[in-house]
């Protein structure tokens, strides 16, 4: 019997250690607690945020796991544009190769004498500028990487010079370890100058929801003043770049980024998204932002493109819309949906205006 509870005791003496070790493990593993102000609303020069007063706890909480907003001049040498080309593409979080279609298109830019700018859904951001630690009481989205390595947002800027403005709206992951911390959100990148940008959230649903704005400045003109005051403001164009929740969520989230858009009279307007419209043109994260703003004859097809094609098992309807208001209405001259989604799950919609 003696050798029996001997033998038991060490058993449970190594049970008991194996379980310290096991908890130190995990405890080296959990983010360390984020207290103070929230680090994604520290200010940034030429930034303004738009907050949601309802939910704040949840978004205060969701916002404390992500860094704050980018927002930097591009460096690619200015030139005389004649107008503006607009892309706006859901990217998937990476699987999206922006870096392959975006030669294509500042080519063609170029040789029609245009700008360039792109309005981007589910981008990342990647290293030191995403926090190593979250709110335990979070429950973080699980990460989203279809393809690594792969260049993030700010990567895909100072590679073409772009500028870019950059707003995440949720963690990517759990992930604390350096090379493994991510957000993700949405983008404005453009070969000419942000400024006035917005940073406008969404009332909280199933995620985090922050749409960006800004007014794109065609980097030739010397300031905002001197173009206003020779008349040519129309060359100013305000953007934004949307993404709602994918359950019925959207429609509050809709409403709400329809209503905030009123404030923005400056510039003719384009927004831009995936607005996650299940049930097409008539889904109620569509409707609120069309009767505002006229949307652009982009395509009526569906734009998602599901792995093994199980957007034709499984058909909803158009996810991906522009709009453009009525002063951005009379510079449109042609808007198609790209038939390539450069292994996206979603295909590229590309709006021509001249000035």
């Amino acid at each position: 019997m003696g050798s029996v509870r001997r033998s038991t005791i060490a058993l449970a003496a190594t049970a008991s250690a194996l379980l310290l070790h096991a908890a130190a493990a995990t405890a080296q593993l959990q983010p360390s607690p984020i207290e103070g102000p929230l680090p994604c609303l520290e200010p940034v020069n030429g930034f303004t945020w738009v907050l949601w007063t309802g939910d704040r706890q949840q978004l205060d909480l969701w916002c404390r796991s992500v860094g704050k907003p980018m927002v930097e001049e591009g460096t690619a040498p200015a030139r005389a544009i004649a107008g503006m080309r607009i892309l706006s593409w859901n990217v998937n979080v990476g699987a999206g190769r922006l870096e392959a279609l975006l030669p294509h298109l500042l080519d063609q830019a170029a040789a029609d004498g245009l700008g360039l700018t792109i309005l981007l859904q589910e981008t990342f951001r990647a290293g030191d500028l995403v926090p190593d630690g979250y709110p335990a009481a979070l429950r973080v989205p699980k990460a989203i990487r279809p393809r690594r390595p792969a260049m993030d947002v700010l990567d895909i800027a100072v590679r073409f010079g772009l500028s870019v403005a950059y707003v995440p709206s949720m963690r990517n992951g759990p992930g604390i370890a350096p090379g493994h911390r991510e957000d993700r959100g949405n983008a404005i990148l453009s070969t000419e100058r942000l400024a006035d940008v917005h940073a406008i959230e969404l009332p909280f649903g199933k995620q985090r929801r922050v749409a960006v704005a800004a007014l794109v400045v065609p980097r030739r003109a010397d300031t905002d003043d001197a173009l206003r005051a020779d008349g040519a403001a129309r060359r100013l164009i305000r953007v934004v770049s949307t993404h709602f929740d994918t359950n019925g969520d959207r429609a509050a989230q809709a409403a709400a980024l329809s209503e905030r858009l009123a404030v923005f009279t400056d510039a003719p307007l384009v927004v831009g998204g995936d607005l996650n419209a299940r049930a097409g043109a008539n889904d109620d994260a569509v409707v609120p932002l069309a009767s505002r703003i006229p949307m652009a004859p982009c395509g009526t097809g569906r734009t998602n493109r599901w792995p093994l094609r199980l957007d034709v098992l499984f058909p909803v309807g158009r996810l991906d819309y522009l709009f453009a208001d009525t002063l951005a209405g009379d510079l449109v001259r042609s808007c198609r949906t790209l038939s390539n989604a450069y292994d996206s799950d979603h295909l590229p919609l590309l709006m021509t205006l001249e000035y």
